[in-house]
């Protein structure tokens, strides 16, 4: 019993000498964000409206917040334009809008807010122009903290929107990416012209698909030609590809790094 009592005594002197000499501590332990568990993508807020004067109805559209979206923090607006056929959710039910803008934010991109309008059959023109320059956009701007950066972005009808809106209203865009879009040659190249001060417009990017037919590839082309050599700053991307949502979704990655630089 004796010598029990001495291995045990001798044991626990062991023990408190190596605490003594050497207490580590444990690893810390990094707090889990409840946000990246409810949303780790963001929020997407659908069936917002506004009941338009200029358009005579209510307005549907919705609206996509980064992860970790904080209310007091000041975000730019990326807005994203849907193509002919589609409405406000499309970019996110067909286009993975919401989980390629998280992707984006979450390697280091500039977190944004993004806008998805539905414009019906308008090709973001006539009456809608009105909503859109004068009650959409001020509307949205004044609903969240808004930095005062904004780019806009879209495909097909929603690429002539991009080019139709960036162009005539230059100094309201930081960016402007237009994904196999329609174009009206002389009216946008009217629209260069107006502009004295070409420093005034945006940077441009025009991606189109060589297989696609659905658009004139070459009528887009010819507009980014003109916007070069009126010097204007216009990438022009040609790659393989058709009018369809595969190729929108490697488009819109682009599209968010390009707007978010100029953030």
């Amino acid at each position: 019993m004796k010598r029990i009592l001495s291995i045990l005594i001798v044991v626990a002197l062991g023990a408190l000498a190596l605490s003594a000499c050497g207490h580590v501590d444990p690893e810390p332990v990094t707090p889990i964000d409840i946000s990246d568990l409810i949303n780790p993508d963001g929020q997407a807020l659908r069936g917002l409206t506004i009941d338009s004067q200029a358009m005579k109805q209510t307005m549907k559209y919705n609206v996509w917040l980064p992860p970790k979206f904080d209310a007091n923090t000041a975000y730019p607006i990326l807005y994203l334009l849907h193509g002919a056929g589609d409405d406000q959710n499309a970019w996110l039910d067909k286009g993975n809008a919401m989980q390629i803008a998280a992707k984006y934010v979450k390697m280091g991109g500039k977190p944004m807010i993004i806008v998805m309008p539905d414009a019906q059959m308008t090709f973001y023109v006539g009456a809608f122009e009105k909503y859109f320059q004068e009650e959409l956009m001020p509307a949205v701007e004044a609903k969240y903290k808004f930095s005062g950066k904004r780019a806009v972005a879209g495909l097909s009808m929603g690429g002539y929107g991009t080019l139709y809106h960036a162009l005539k209203y230059p100094a309201k865009f930081t960016y402007a990416y237009a994904m196999s879009p329609a174009v009206d040659v002389n009216s946008f190249k009217a629209m260069i012209d107006a502009q004295s001060d070409k420093k005034i417009f945006p940077p441009f990017t025009i991606e189109v698909g060589t297989e696609d037919t659905t658009v004139n590839n070459a009528d887009a082309e010819t507009v980014a030609n003109y916007m070069k050599e009126k010097g204007l700053t216009c990438e022009w991307i040609a790659r393989s590809g058709i009018h369809y949502w595969n190729f929108w979704q490697e488009c819109l990655p682009k599209a968010l790094k390009k707007a978010g630089e100029t953030f």
